[in-house]
């Protein structure tokens, strides 16, 4: 399954595709990644924490997989914050292009 990290370039897919995003991260801070996309577009498979380290208390990646529903143009929308906050720490938006 091919991964994205740089938000900066449009995401190009074909109907049916599976991909993920990666956003560095560490929960033991009590912020994760909270994402929204498009589920016209996009199907959510699933969200995991991909420790960097063995060590207690090590930051990684949350890796965000998503399945491609449908062709148009769509964006996934994720903010880094702890669930129960308002305050969001950081912002990443990804561009996805789906071909039919």
């Amino acid at each position: 399954m091919k991964r994205y990290a740089d938000p900066i370039a449009a995401i190009q897919l074909a109907a049916g595709d599976e991909f993920a995003i990666e956003l560095a991260g560490n929960p033991t801070t009590g912020y994760t990644w909270q994402v929204h996309a498009d589920s016209q577009h996009l199907e959510l498979l699933g969200q995991e924490f991909e420790p960097g380290g063995e060590s207690v208390g090590a930051g990684g990646q949350e890796v965000v997989r998503f399945r491609v529903v449908a062709a148009g143009e769509t964006e996934i929308a994720c903010e880094y914050r702890r669930p129960w906050d308002k305050e969001v720490r950081d912002t990443r938006r990804f561009r996805v292009a789906v071909s039919g």
